[in-house]
């Protein structure tokens, strides 16, 4: 049997959404990669405004990044108990759990600060278990995982 995309949606959601707990970062080094090469001065002009926009209204941002990883949160849940909720292996309560409470701690952040500090508890009780299941039903259709 080989991988498909459609195998690795989960973990793939996970490593992405996980990439967002990262606040700081998003904050300090938005898009900055086409701002190193330059290659497209009108991209890098739109950039650099956008960047200034940020900085101003964090907290207009802050509503739409909230609504970006509860969403990510949530399909991360829906995909777990859809593909191994017939597994009966308690990782799949613990995402469930766990990432309900995540996306009221999210919604409920009154800063990127707050949203970064779930660093932790996502890649414990949502990355990890959502890995392991993964890695079991891979096991389980005989393929061979490093």
């Amino acid at each position: 049997m080989t991988i498909t995309m459609h195998d690795i949606k989960p973990i793939g959601l996970c490593v992405s959404t996980l990439e967002l707990f990262d606040t700081r970062k998003f904050l300090l080094n938005y898009c900055d990669g086409q701002l190193i090469k330059g290659d497209d001065k009108n991209l890098v002009n739109r950039i650099n405004e956008f960047r200034k926009e940020l900085s101003r209204s964090q907290l207009k941002f802050l509503e739409g990044y909230k609504a970006i990883v509860a969403s990510n949160i949530d399909k991360i849940i829906a995909l777990v108990e859809a593909r191994y909720g017939k597994t009966y292996s308690p990782d799949v309560g613990v995402v469930k759990k766990s990432g309900r409470k995540m996306i009221d701690m999210i919604l409920n952040a009154q800063g990127f600060e707050m949203i970064s500090s779930l660093e932790n508890e996502f890649k414990t009780n949502i990355m990890q278990p959502t890995h392991r299941l993964f890695i079991d039903e891979m096991r389980k259709s005989h393929v061979n995982i490093i």
